[in-house]
């Protein structure tokens, strides 16, 4: 129970997460463009006309031919800061907080719709404000209640239904207040108090969401739905603070340009809408949603700009005020609550005390570590076709290798984060994983025995949603499971990103010069697609509506565009067209059908098959070739690579055998110790056996001796004895004794000397058989001693002789030893001439002796890094050849089975441009989608259009997520992508531009509080890049200025962007040394600027941030640049004259930097437009560089630093601004390194900074700047 309540608690835990940051996404509304005529943005006014009203200024501009006036409407125009008000009254904090937050600036809409230019409602662009509605619900019935944030959509409907009336004219307006109702409610709106007619709206206040939903149709149920589909991510920069263009509004600027001619016609609405309606409608909507006291949203303002024709009644403009991912949120904080989703997602959500037992693999500490695994057997088989001597680098390549390693296998499952900073080549390793799953999937198909088995045998069937009258039939058949789990999609936050990757990828400068005549795959529609020189459909923009459209109609269709210059041909010798792959596929049919009637051989009357004769055995046979030859190539480098590992690295068998060599000697020695000391023993053995032998008869003589006097002494006893007996013959007897005592006594007296001689013998005789036992025992004794002298005489032979054998087969054993430590040497010795035999035919692919230094040998690191282990030019070629040789079999499948394939894309087609029935079933739409992931591996979307795009997929539906510009992304965004997602790869920088998010900190942290969320998961303390990279174990520790430190996901270290200075500044202030220099050109030969330069200008007085004395300086500063601009075209064209700038400005076309051809100043302007940037940190400042540069340089080439991220030019000039008394903003510009690392590393060649020297080089990250070498320091003359 215990592990299941834990688990139902972590599922809580994540939910709430993904419910916390619901709730900021709600309340971070989107800031709507401020009052300024000049962009043509307008207020709302009692006594003013409406912009299509007859007296308006925009009726004044010239007409353009095939455009028309659009102009969208902001309702209830309310500061964002008072947003933040609400929450903080609503989640009142336990204790005193303090407000660090400041106020945030700028205003939201409660409403905004647009209108044609009669002035009639473009019904499907009514779109409420969800924050206005959070802010209401707020109020009541407050954040306790289980209502608090449900029903959006039904309060979004009934409260548009007023405006949908309003413009069929079926609700009336009064233009005074009831009387008495002027203090209630929403003061004057546009100055005006003019009201909805309450009987007259909608049926009464009580409308149910039902009646709704009956009331409104289609279009009230598409009014959100297709305008996200179609417009998300127009204006995804300008919520993110990325709007970059201050020119006036166009169709370009301010909508997708969606074609929606399959579409029905958009409704309009019957009245010509003036000032009281707006007014009215927006007192109607506030006053419902109850929050006309706490957001006072009483001013109007009208945003117009030009729109196509065509799209005169189409809603394109830019109408979006609520959250891409709120939808998203819900709906999988559900599924995650309720234990459906992938591993991606719920790793991504891991708390962080889970991490703490992870292991870390410092990349840069650990060098070994990373040459592991670029070892050729950890290589993918396939790599893209970049020119074969320039691979990965080392950083690259790891980072690939263990993406496939971790992630690559048919149950992997996860994230991998990759840290990229500026100019690391993301965008190349992500080409080379793409090549990598594109051949997994080869390989695949390359089971098939006939291209038939990659479906599956029971078709899916729909029908299409009625057009003109007709439905017409679909019929799909999916994929077997084996081709699926491949599907790529690279999103990111920022369009422009996963514009750039997917645009850049198929075009023909994606691929080495060696590749371009061989590599074609699907070239024609690709450049269709691009309308550029395209060598494969690899990769598709996608996303938003018009994107999917151009798609459709470009790739499947074959349409040219307009710009493209592509056209019909009028005669048979004309190149014939390019066609749309649904017209390659009819063809290759048609030819299919001829072969299987028999027809055979070349046919002068049959055209080429449009995707080629080769047979599917055929190219299976080709691709096996090729993949059998980069096996045996890997193969040959991996034997060369445990060779290189034996001989860089310490030898173990080496080692041990030394070891036991050593061992064998010392043992032998210790015998010959052993030996000596036997030898020594058994000498003095023997000695001391000869010393007791020869002392053996002293001893017996000794005994010999003792015995002759025991006889004597036993003689002399009997003598004794005898003469003493003979005495006592002669004793006198018993009457003698009696009576003849004198004769007794003299007897006795004479007898005394014979018992004292007897006595006397006895003695004698006892004392020398007691010396005579002495004797007897000494001469055992002796003989004893002799014995074990003898013995131990014996045991030291046998020692001795022990040894002896020991010594013997112990010395075989320090030979054999000694032979097998130089059989070794020799085979090491052989291995360093194999080694220096692959370097001689590898070269530098060969790792050296760099990769014996230490992790602090600077040279060292950087000769590492700049290496690519293995990947020689031979190995290369094999492998980009056998990517080519995949996308080739991926061809015969689409050549062989033409009309399936046909049949299956147009079904597809349905599913991408958002055609197909609503109820289409989510298995059918995952075929679908799976289909396309067959033809182009690769699709790119905004996190905006991901909901939209692949509604109807679920958890884990699609295979790989390549995550761009992860550090700008605010970890919400990625959340809907991560969950219909099996693995992720995600690359960016948090040291780099950071996400925006419009709720201050303290609101977030109320916010977090309420959901019982820890900060750390607040949009403003984490990124998407920030909470991927702490789940990758491999990565690199970097100390950050305030003495922590940050750890990075697998770093990608080698710049080959910018000039020294840039990347010195970079390096230093950002990434702590990590980077090293790749960029080999000469670093003095750039003409059009000598060196970079700080234009020093002083700071002016006051407050303004715009300083025009800094514009003077620009203005020098570019035309400097065009002159020698022109000098440089000169010498080109010596036959052109120099034609000077009109005052007017150069053409339209000249300012866009993608113009090619023109007159000799169109083509100076088109390169200085390539050539320069213009930044800034500030808003005002760019405002002041779009009034001096207009002229000379296009919108798109000047704007805030956040504006820039992902752009790189060869000049970019930094404005820096601000007056004296700007010392916050300064400040601001200096807090972190991220905003001035992102500034200098968009310049490639040069860096020339205008603004106070001595202000701003007083400033952290500035002063670096200011006291590089590479950096000189000018002052302007004063004019």
């Amino acid at each position: 129970m215990g592990a299941v309540n834990r688990s139902e608690a972590e599922r809580r835990r994540r939910a709430r997460i993904l419910r916390f940051w619901r709730a900021v996404e709600y309340f971070s509304p989107p800031k709507v463009d401020p009052v300024d005529p000049k962009k043509m943005v307008y207020a709302v006014g009692a006594n003013r006309p409406l912009p299509w009203e007859p007296g308006h200024a925009v009726g004044r501009l010239p007409a353009r031919p095939n455009s028309v006036w659009q102009h969208t409407v902001y309702a209830g125009i309310f500061a964002v800061d008072k947003v933040r008000d609400v929450l903080l009254e609503a989640f009142r904090a336990p204790e005193a907080e303090q407000d660090f937050d400041g106020r945030t600036g700028g205003d939201g809409a409660v409403l905004c719709f647009t209108v044609n230019e009669e002035g009639r409602l473009i019904k499907d662009s009514a779109t409420l404000s969800s924050c206005a509605w959070a802010v209401g619900q707020t109020l009541d019935p407050g954040p306790h209640d289980d209502r608090w944030l449900t029903g959006f959509e039904a309060q979004s409907a009934e409260s548009l239904r007023s405006l949908l009336d309003l413009a069929d004219g079926k609700v009336d307006v009064e233009r005074r207040p009831s009387p008495g109702e002027e203090a209630s409610g929403l003061g004057p709106v546009a100055g005006l108090m003019s009201r909805l007619a309450v009987e007259t709206v909608g049926g009464g206040l009580g409308l149910t969401a039902a009646a709704v939903d009956a009331g409104l149709g289609a279009v009230a149920a598409q009014a959100a739905g297709r305008l996200a589909a179609g417009l998300a991510d127009s204006v995804t920069a300008r919520l993110t603070g990325r709007d970059t263009d201050d020119g006036l509004p166009d169709e370009e600027e301010n909508g997708s340009g969606e074609d929606d001619a399959a579409e029905p016609p958009a409704e309009i609405g019957t009245k010509v809408l003036d000032v009281h309606d707006l007014a009215a409608v927006t007192r109607w909507v506030a006053e419902r949603l109850g929050i006309a006291d706490a957001l006072a949203p009483n001013a109007i303002r009208v945003k117009s700009y030009r729109v196509s024709a065509k799209h005169a009644d189409d809603s394109i403009g830019d109408l979006f005020l609520n959250s891409f991912y709120a939808d998203d949120l819900e709906k999988v904080s559900d599924a995650v609550e309720a234990g459906n989703a992938g591993t991606a997602l719920l790793d991504y959500l891991r708390a962080e005390a889970d991490l703490d037992s992870l292991p870390r693999f410092d990349v840069r500490r650990t060098p070994e570590t990373v040459l592991e695994h670029v070892r050729p057997s950890s290589m993918p088989l396939g790599r893209w076709p970049a020119d074969n001597d320039k691979p990965l680098v080392l950083s690259q390549q790891f980072a690939v290798n263990r993406v496939m390693e971790t992630l690559g296998t048919d149950d992997g499952r996860g994230v991998y984060a990759v840290n990229g900073p500026p100019g690391t080549g993301k965008t190349t390793m992500l080409r080379d994983l793409i090549a990598a799953l594109v051949v997994r999937r080869a390989e695949r198909l390359a089971t098939l025995s006939r291209p038939e088995l990659a479906f599956a045998r029971e078709p899916l069937s729909w029908r299409t949603e009625e057009n003109a009258g007709k439905r017409f039939p679909r019929t799909l058949h999916p994929l077997i499971p084996e081709l699926t789990g491949f599907e790529m999609v690279i999103a990111s936050s920022n369009n422009g990103a996963v514009e750039n990757v997917t645009l850049e990828v198929p075009g023909a400068r994606a691929i080495g010069d060696a590749w371009k005549a061989r590599a074609d795959y699907l070239s024609g529609p690709a450049g269709l697609l691009l309308d550029d020189d395209a060598w494969g459909a690899v990769a598709a923009c996608l996303g938003r509506r018009s994107n999917r459209s151009h798609f459709v109609e470009r790739f499947w269709w074959g349409e040219p565009g307009k710009e493209s210059g592509r056209r019909q041909p009028k005669s048979p010798h004309e190149e014939p067209p390019v066609l749309g792959l649904q017209k390659m596929l009819q063809l290759q049919g048609e030819y299919a059908a001829a072969l299987s009637d028999g027809a055979t051989g070349p046919d002068a009357s049959r055209p080429e098959p449009p995707l080629g004769r080769e047979t599917w055995t055929q190219a299976v046979r080709r691709f096996t070739r090729a993949r059998d030859r980069v096996r045996e190539l890997a193969a040959e480098r991996q034997e060369i690579a445990d060779l290189h590992a034996r001989v860089a690295g310490p030898d173990a068998l080496l080692d041990a055998l030394l070891a036991r060599e050593s061992d064998a000697h010392d043992a032998l020695l210790l015998l010959r110790e052993e030996r000596h000391r036997a030898e020594a023993a058994l000498l003095r053995g023997r000695e001391e056996y000869a010393r007791r032998r020869a002392a053996l008869p002293a001893e017996r003589a000794r005994l010999d001796a003792a015995e002759a006097g025991v006889r004597e002494a036993e003689e002399g006893v009997r003598v004794a004895e005898s003469a003493l007996h003979a005495h006592d013959a002669y004793r006198p007897g018993r009457l003698k004794r009696v009576f003849a005592r004198e004769a007794v006594r003299r007897w006795e007296e004479e007898r005394l000397p014979y018992a004292a001689d007897v006595e006397a013998a006895d003695a004698r005789l006892a004392t020398l058989e007691s010396a005579l036992a002495d004797r007897r025992a000494a001469l055992r004794a002796a003989r004893e001693r002799l014995d074990e002298a003898l013995a131990a005489v014996r045991r030291g032979e046998a020692r001795l002789a022990v040894c002896e054998r020991a010594r013997e087969r112990q010395a075989a054993t320090a030979a054999e030893a000694g032979e097998r430590v130089s059989r070794r040497r020799r085979e090491r010795e052989e291995e360093r001439h194999r080694l220096a035999g692959a370097r001689e035919r590898w070269g530098a692919a060969v790792p050296g002796e760099e990769w014996r230094a230490g992790p602090d040998d600077r040279p060292a690191m950087e000769a590492r890094e700049l290496s690519a282990p293995w990947m020689d030019p031979a190995f290369a070629e094999a492998r980009a050849g056998l990517f080519l040789a995949a996308l080739d079999l991926h061809r015969a499948l689409l050549a062989t089975a033409p009309d399936r394939m046909r049949r299956n894309l147009q079904a597809v087609m349905d599913v991408v441009k958002g055609q197909a029935p609503a109820e289409l079933p989510a298995r059918t739409v995952l075929a679908a989608w799976q289909m396309l992931f067959l033809v182009v591996p690769v699709v790119s979307t905004t996190f905006a259009s991901m909901g939209r795009m692949f509604d109807g997929l679920g958890s884990e539906a699609l295979g790989w997520l390549f995550v761009d510009e992860a550090g700008q992304a605010a970890p919400q965004e990625v959340v809907g992508a991560l969950w219909r997602s099996r693995r992720a790869v995600v690359v960016g920088d948090p040291l780099q531009l950071e996400p925006v998010v419009t709720l201050p900190w303290t609101g977030q942290r109320r916010l977090a509080a309420h959901f019982a969320v820890d900060h750390p998961w607040a949009p403003s303390a984490a990124s998407v890049q920030t909470l991927a990279d702490r789940l990758n174990p491999y990565g690199t520790w970097l100390a950050e200025g305030d003495g922590e430190r940050v750890w990075l996901g697998s770093p990608l270290r080698v710049h080959r962007r910018c000039d020294r200075l840039m990347f010195d500044i970079s390096n230093k202030i950002a990434y702590d040394g990590m980077m090293v220099y790749g960029v080999s050109r000469d670093q003095d030969d750039y003409p059009l600027a000598q060196r970079s330069v700080w234009m020093d200008v002083g700071s002016l007085p006051g407050e303004d941030k715009w300083n025009p004395e800094e514009g003077r300086a620009l203005e020098r500063c570019l035309d400097l640049i065009r002159e020698r601009v022109e000098e440089a075209l000169r010498r080109e064209r010596p036959d052109d004259g120099a034609v000077p700038l009109s005052p007017a400005g150069p053409s339209p076309s000249a300012l866009s930097p993608s113009a090619a051809g023109g007159g000799f100043a169109d083509e100076v302007t088109r390169r200085l437009n390539e050539s320069v940037f213009v930044v800034s940190p500030f808003r005002d400042v760019v405002n002041g560089i779009g009034r001096v540069a207009k002229n000379r340089l296009s919108a798109k080439r000047y704007g805030t630093v956040h504006t820039t991220q992902g752009k790189e030019a060869d000049i970019v000039v930094l404005v820096l601004g601000t007056g004296t008394g700007q010392v916050g903003s300064r400040d601001w510009a200096a807090q972190k390194p991220n905003l001035l690392n992102v500034a200098v590393t968009r310049a490639r060649r040069r860096l020339i900074v205008i603004g106070d020297f001595d202000t701003w080089s007083r400033h952290r990250y500035f002063r670096d700047l200011a006291g590089h070498e590479r950096i000189g320091r000018w002052t302007p003359p004063a004019r």
